[in-house]
C-alpha cells in the first residue's frame, strides 16, 4: 500500500511542476517574451 502512495506523491509532484512550467511559458508570452522570429529585435539572439 506505500508503494501506491509513493506513487501518488511522485505524479503528484510533477504535474505541479509542469503545471507551473506552464504558467511561466504563458505568462512570458503573454507579456511579449516569446519570439517573434525578428532577432534584431530579440534580446536572446546572439
Amino acid at each position: 500500500m506505500s508503494a501506491i502512495w509513493g506513487n501518488i506523491i511522485v505524479i503528484a509532484v510533477l504535474i505541479a511542476v509542469v503545471a507551473l512550467v506552464v504558467r511561466s511559458l504563458w505568462k512570458s508570452h503573454g507579456s511579449g517574451g516569446g519570439c517573434s522570429g525578428d532577432c534584431g529585435n530579440c534580446r536572446g539572439c546572439h
